[in-house]
Order: C-alpha cells, then structure tokens, then sequence
C-alpha cells in the first residue's frame, strides 16, 4: 500500500468509531474516567456520556533495509604510448589503440589504468634507464576518450625524463581531465588517496611502485616524486589513514619479477599485510605478463593484469592482456576478468577459443581460485554453488 493512502484510511476510522462504534459500549465499559462530568461540578441532569476514544494503533510496514547498487570499477595495466603506438597515434588519432575496448571500459562506473610513459616535450633524460618512454600530450585524449578516469604515475618510466618531465605529466594530466595517483609534488601528495564517491559510497585509490630505478625517484617532504614501496612501513601507515573515513580502498601496486607469470613469496605476503593494513582489493602489474588471482580474508588480488597498450613487437604472453574489474557490493566484492591482446598497437578481442584458453591457463597459475568464466571465485564458494545445482 503506497504511503498516499494512510491519511485517507485514519480519517475514515476515526468517523467510524465516534459515530458507529460509541451506542456499542455496553456500561460496565464505561468507567469514571469516561464520564466528562461529576454532580458535584454540575446541576443540571446528567446527559449521555460520551466515551473517551481509546488510542487506535496502525502498525507501519517493517523498513526494508535499502540494498547497495553494485558499483563496478575497472583496472588495466601497463599503458605505454613511445616508439610504434606514437606513431600510431600521429597516423591515425589518439583513440585508434582503443577502438575496440572502449565500449567495455565505458559499462564501468570508474576506470583506472597504469601511464607507463612520461607525458613531455622534454628531452633531458634520466640515464639511470636503458629505456625512456614518453607521449605527446595527444595521447592523452585518446585515454580521456576511451572512458578511462584515472591513472596511476606510480611506476619506474614515470620519471625518465627527470623531474621536469615528470611534472609536465602531471600538469597534461591536469589538462586532460585525468586523475593521477601514487606520486605528486611531494610524498604527503604521492602517498594520498583519490577520494570518488560513487553510487553514495566514498572510493579511495592508491597506488604505490616497488621498482623504480633510482632513489632520486622517491618523493620527498619538499620533493616531487612517486610513492615507492620499497619501505613497506608508509604503504601501510597510507592504507590504514586511508581506510578510516572510506567504505572501500582500492590499491594498485608496481612489482615482480619480469616475465615471470607467478608472484614471489613477499608479494603474497605483502599483498596479505596490505590487507590487513585495511586495503579491500590488490591489483598488480609490471611484469609484462599474466599472473594468477587469490583471495585472502574474501579480498581479491590479481598479481599482474599484464601489459595493456604496448608497440607491436610484444607477442605471445607479453601481448596477452585484459580488462579487470572489481565489483563491490556491500561487503562482498567480486573479480572478473576478460582477456584481449594486444596486436598492432591496439587492443583487440580474438575470439572464444582464445577466451577459453586463457581463463584455463590463469586458474592453473592462481592460488585457491576457479574461474567460471570470466569470474575469478574462491574454490569453496565454486563447489557450494556446484552442490547447489545438484
């Protein structure tokens, strides 16, 4: 019954019992208490008490406790704009790497991804690096326009042009309408959540890099720099700040051994730390391959989402890649994954063979997971809803 009608129903009752229920009250019903008068008060002969209306209760429909709207953020990996996707973009526009995901990455309420360049003009280059990547600013239209949000600059290419270019990255980012985590114009900045509300929940993303080539890198109180997690005491003195006015903290972390697709036993145990320090998700990249999921206390980690955007000559497990994305949903949050590759400078789709292959070769390489099929579940929570099917 909508809420419009009750006005209606209490007049209705009201009439009901001062006009059709008060001749019914027999007199052992009617007490002192329901005389209006006494003799003492009044001479004048007693006329037909009216009785007092005894309160009428209308019980209230039980609050339905209101349900969370799922919110869905997407995470994709390293992103890296130099030699042939550059030249790619100055051919054919800034959203040809992303013709074919953009539609994906625009169902999610929030999309975040690794920068793996420097965004400058500048040419002074930091020589600690046998490889320095950077874009032209256009390339960053193309991300803006393929739905993406935010980036992290938390990562060891992010200053390969020193700290000139490391800040023109940050100011075209500014320009661009893109977000940035995990560095800034000094560690409080570097170390600091991007604080989203989405769907009336407070989002918190941080992002933090374990290899960078230099120390010169490192944020500093006056310091223009990255967050670097090499020291794992600011990481979790970050996420536990962070987790006391958020409904979730999301972290994205820079790590591992390249090519190699399984973490190292200190990921695991960091990724487990982080967690305990109030973090609800680890996602991870800089490998340049895939490596597997787990959960720990119900939190999802994926170790390494891979390369997502690189020049042509990556192939084979360096060009598999994919979107990734967290559901959260009160206290659950869940994880999927959906593999593409990546083939002359853009990231494509190739197929349900492919699909399949790569959801089987990722359960084999995870921890304690089933994927059914884009979906990364905890292996007990695969057999209950298998015995529940039964």
């Amino acid at each position: 019954m909508s809420r419009k009608h009750v006005p209606f129903l209490l007049t209705a009752l009201t009439a009901f019992l001062l006009y059709g229920c008060q001749t019914e009250l027999s007199p052992e019903q009617l007490t002192a208490d329901h005389l209006s008068t006494t003799p003492a008060e009044s001479q004048e002969p007693a006329s037909t008490p009216i009785p007092t209306l005894l309160p009428i209760s209308i019980a209230s429909p039980e609050p339905q406790p209101l349900l969370q709207e799922p919110i869905t953020i997407l995470y994709a990996g390293d992103a890296m704009f130099d030699w042939s996707v550059k030249e790619a973009i100055a051919m054919h526009g800034p959203d040809f790497p992303f013709v074919h995901v953009k539609e994906e990455v625009e169902k999610s309420d929030f999309a975040f991804i690794n920068l793996e360049s420097a965004v400058t003009l500048e040419n002074d280059k930091d020589n600690n690096q046998i490889y320095n990547f950077k874009s032209n600013p256009e390339s960053l239209i193309g991300l803006k326009n393929a739905a993406f949000d935010m980036v992290s600059v938390a990562n060891n290419h992010s200053m390969d042009f020193l700290q000139k270019g490391f800040l023109d990255t940050l100011d075209n980012l500014d320009k661009a309408g893109l977000l940035y985590v995990g560095g800034g114009l000094n560690a409080k900045e570097a170390y600091s959540a991007k604080s989203i509300i989405l769907k009336g929940k407070k989002v918190k993303f941080l992002a933090f890099s374990r290899f960078i080539p230099t120390g010169d890198w490192f944020a500093g109180t006056n310091k223009p720099g990255i967050a670097q997690a090499y020291d794992r005491k600011p990481v979790l003195d970050a996420i536990a700040h962070e987790r006391e006015d958020a409904d979730y903290v999301l972290t994205y972390i820079h790590w591992g051994v390249e090519m190699k697709n399984q973490p190292e036993k200190w990921q695991r145990d960091f990724a487990r730390q982080m967690i305990d320090a109030g973090a609800d998700a680890i996602v991870g990249s800089h490998v340049h391959v895939l490596q597997g999921f787990e959960f720990y206390k119900g939190k999802p980690i994926a170790y390494s989402i891979g390369n997502f955007l690189f020049p042509d000559y990556v192939s084979g497990p360096k060009a598999d890649t994919g979107l990734l994305y967290l559901t959260l949903n009160g206290d659950r949050i869940d994880m999927s994954f959906h593999p593409y590759y990546i083939e002359k400078n853009q990231i494509v789709p190739k197929g349900d063979a492919y699909v399949k292959k790569q959801q089987t070769y990722l359960e084999t390489i995870s921890y304690g997971v089933t994927l059914d099929g884009p979906k990364v579940l905890m292996q007990e929570e695969m057999a209950s809803l298998q015995a529940s099917t039964k």
